[in-house]
């Protein structure tokens, strides 16, 4: 079934109005608040004893070490082969085109 251009010009209308209809009516909807009569009250305590850094042991260095190792490997073996590919598609697409 063919439309004509003008039908589908009336359709693009109508269907930019209900978009706007329909951000107009979510954009005039109430936010979502809070309760006023939830209070919760919060003890502060005075000292806090955590320490902000701790140095890593040697298993978690070594463990990290591993895993940026194994990642690194994998992902320049992805982008190896994905250079390969582009590039025996360009090898190819261009000897073809000497022909």
């Amino acid at each position: 079934m063919a439309t004509s251009v003008a039908g589908t010009t009336i359709r693009t209308v109508l269907i930019a109005v209900l978009t706007l209809g329909a951000i107009v009516l979510v954009g005039r909807s109430k936010p979502a608040t809070p309760e006023q009569g939830s209070a919760v009250r919060v003890e502060i305590q005075k000292t806090i004893n955590t320490p902000l850094y701790r140095e890593p042991d040697q298993k978690q260095r070594i463990n990290a070490a591993s895993q940026l190792g194994a990642g690194s490997l994998v992902v320049g073996a992805m982008l190896a082969l994905v250079i390969s590919v582009v590039l025996a598609y360009l090898v190819t697409t261009t000897t073809s085109l000497l022909k």
